[in-house]
């Protein structure tokens, strides 16, 4: 296999989902449409005064604007067969039950064109628009206009194609007898056969298969992921991850030779196969987006392997079952092998710490806040025209969720709490869980971000009233605003990142190293909550609810502590010597000679050594008795217990030494002399970091330098204020 046999992408993943499932046609299933047709549309032509108010409010020429222009609602079907009349009828119905828009002139220009390419006798006998694929469709509709001399243009060529694709995606799928699976674009909207979440945010996300050229891998693909939908394991949006990661084991078909599902017919030859598909992704490059040319990241990598290492265990746990579903025999081949397709260590991990651009600093945080009205204005302002975004910015800001637990929030997320709140939180918000399930799923909100929330609802009411239904609240808080008559499809993502991107580098947001900053990566906003929030003191395991995260593994990988406060908390503390003095040197100097050079071995389990990191230590374990070990309040039940032990350890030794000699051991005793020092060293050391005796037999904490001493626990029936 030579490296210059690279991948050159294929559009093959935008072909038209009616690939490979021409002549659909059903006249059984035909004759039941029709006879579910409401009564008010089973004619062929409609005005405005015949049509149904329903399909009069979904008609894009019966907005305001169009009706100022004097642009006619009328549908005009005459000239159909009646099994086509029953197929553009049924699915102008559909659309306008799935909140879609219906344009009547365009809808009429395409019933115009098929019935002007039926006049034709060599498609004077079809029925059905499923009759002919997308493209003959659209030559019969070119040559017929050639015919009678009026060919149309470029632009309403693809009017009237984009009106046909859409009545032949509805079509497909409600002719479609078999299994859903069986077909190669899966499309939750138009099949509602697909299992899915409530809540999916990638429900408008079509699946392709068609990029799967190989037969055997596209049928197992299709069969394997359907399997695990329906029982639960994957979602909706792993789903649509996994057929992407195995475009790129297509690709590697595509360049060497393979001998079907068992992939080699010598299964001691299955490593080497295996580990040329690794090393050939190695060598492979991005093929679009930002990283397009670039090397394929280790995450990318990752994915790929993943994916086809999950298929090949899926099935071959089921081999017989896939190979009567799929009616490949060759799947029966498989065997323990190839349910461990990878070693361990040939997959590349990944990065497990977030990137140094993943922490907004609060100077950047002011000015996105600051500036974000730009959002909202028109464009002929130089604006965005998009007051949604306005208000999804500002809870990317305060709340911290992630940008798809946003834009799917409920018209009426707003919690009451029982009970006012000393720390100033109105209410807590309910937001959907999209990737990890916890039993919390609402967090405390203040009055500012209760008030972006009204604000947006406000705004939805206004929306459903321009879609000629007022009064009715949609299914969502933040909605897209095409197709979206019904409610119930929120504000997509891909629309807020590219439109992010554009306001970053409009007002010219830079780091401190006066780099862009790519805010379009939602989850900045993420990572700076969950930092501020411990910076401010929260504790771990009460950021961690807020965040919505299970484990404290899983939080600190996206919560980064600053170094300022880390600097800080070491500060705060009293370093002391092991005489119990105070350590003279500034303990900045100590703090950067142990974290600026990492000098982790410099850390001991009740304390800091500063020897300089070039000498080493002749004492063995004697710190106690050294004057470069120090020590402060952090260490103090690892003292006590340092003491307990020691003092322990005498009693033990003395008990043994009078039972051999009679005697107890001396005071001059080498070995009893230098435990009795430790034990001074510690009581020194604990005394000078734990007690202040006070006039008054008080004591107090002592805290780090600076610091303002007070009781952990202050009498109240006292007002002044102690000092240390």
């Amino acid at each position: 296999m030579s490296d210059s046999a690279g991948h050159r992408p294929r559009r093959t993943a935008q072909s038209d989902p009616r690939l490979g499932h021409c002549r659909l046609f059903d006249a059984e299933i035909n004759a039941q449409l029709a006879a579910a047709l409401p009564l008010d549309v089973r004619q062929a032509y409609f005005t405005r005064a015949t049509m149904p108010d329903r399909w009069l409010e979904a008609v894009l020429e019966n907005q305001p604007s169009y009706r100022a222009r004097e642009k006619s609602v009328a549908i005009d079907l005459r000239g159909l067969p009646a099994s086509m009349l029953t197929e553009f009828a049924w699915s102008i119905e559909r659309q306008v039950q799935l909140g879609m828009r219906i344009q009547a002139q365009n809808t009429t220009k395409l019933s115009r064109q098929i019935a002007l390419a039926l006049t034709d006798p060599a498609y004077a006998r079809l029925s059905s628009l499923t009759d002919l694929p997308y493209e003959e469709w659209l030559r019969a509709i070119r040559k017929a206009r050639i015919r009678v001399g009026q060919p149309l243009a470029a632009n309403q060529m693809a009017i009237v194609g984009r009106i046909l694709a859409r009545a032949m995606d509805l079509l497909v799928h409600v002719y479609h007898r078999g299994p859903w699976w069986k077909l190669n674009v899966w499309n939750p909207l138009l099949d509602t056969r697909i299992p899915l979440r409530e809540h999916e945010p990638k429900r408008h996300n079509l699946i392709y298969f068609s990029h799967l050229t190989t037969p055997w891998l596209r049928e197992a693909a299709k069969w394997w992921l359907s399997r695990q939908l329906e029982r639960g394991v994957y979602t909706w949006s792993t789903v649509f991850t996994r057929q992407v990661n195995l475009c790129w084991f297509q690709r590697y078909l595509d360049v060497v030779s393979c001998d079907g599902p068992h992939l080699v017919d010598d299964p001691r030859r299955l490593g080497q196969w295996v580990q040329g598909f690794r090393q050939w992704l190695n060598r492979q490059r991005c093929t679009a987006g930002a990283n397009k040319g670039r090397p394929l990241g280790q995450i990318h990598r990752r994915a790929a392997m993943t994916g086809l290492e999950q298929l090949y265990r899926f099935v071959f746990e089921e081999r017989d079952e896939a190979a009567e579903a799929l009616a490949e025999v060759r799947w029966r081949r498989l065997g323990p092998q190839h349910a461990v397709l990878f070693r361990y260590g040939d997959k590349p991990t990944g990065p497990k710490a977030p990137p140094p651009d993943a922490l907004l600093s609060d100077a950047a945080i002011s000015r996105i806040a600051k500036q974000s009205g730009l959002l909202a204005q028109p464009k002929t302002e130089g604006g965005f025209a998009d007051e949604q975004l306005v208000r999804i910015v500002g809870l990317l800001i305060k709340t911290g969720r992630r940008i798809s637990e946003i834009t799917l929030l409920d018209f009426d997320p707003i919690l009451a709490v029982p009970f006012p709140d000393p720390d100033g939180h109105v209410a807590r918000l309910h937001y959907q869980q999209t990737k990890i399930i916890t039993e919390d799923s609402n967090i405390p909100i203040d009055q500012e971000t209760l008030d972006l929330i009204r604000r947006q609802q406000a705004y939805a009411r206004t929306f459903m009233t321009g879609q000629n239904r007022p009064g009715v609240d949609p299914k969502y808080l933040f909605l897209a605003e095409r197709n979206n008559r019904n409610g119930d499809r929120p504000y997509p993502s891909t629309t807020a990142r590219p439109r992010l991107t554009d306001f970053a580098a409009a007002i010219d947001l830079r780091d401190d190293q006066d780099r862009l900053i790519k805010i379009s990566k939602t989850h900045t906003f993420r990572h700076t909550k969950a930092t501020s929030l411990l910076n401010a003191g929260v504790p771990l395991h009460i950021t961690m609810r807020y965040i919505g995260h299970r484990t404290p593994a899983m939080f600190l990988h996206y919560a980064r502590t600053l170094s300022a406060t880390a600097e800080q908390e070491f500060l705060r503390y009293q370093k002391i010597t092991a005489d119990g003095r105070a350590y003279d040197r500034d303990p900045r100097e100590m703090f950067e000679a142990l974290a600026l050079d990492q000098r982790t071995d410099r850390i001991l389990p009740n304390g800091y050594c500063t020897l300089p990191p070039r000498q080493a230590c002749d004492k063995g374990n004697a710190c106690l008795s050294c004057t470069k070990f120090v020590t402060d309040a952090t260490f103090a039940d690892v003292l006590k217990q340092q003491r307990d032990e020691t003092t322990n350890l005498i009693d033990c030794r003395q008990r043994a030494h009078a039972q051999r000699f009679g005697e107890p051991m001396t005071d001059d005793n080498i070995w009893l002399r230098g435990r009795t020092e430790e034990v001074a060293a510690l009581d020194g050391i604990l005394l000078a970091i734990e007690r202040i005796r006070r006039l008054d037999g008080t004591i107090t904490a002592v805290r780090g330098a600076g610091a303002p001493q007070r009781r952990l626990f202050p009498d109240p029936a006292e007002n002044t204020t102690d000092s240390a």
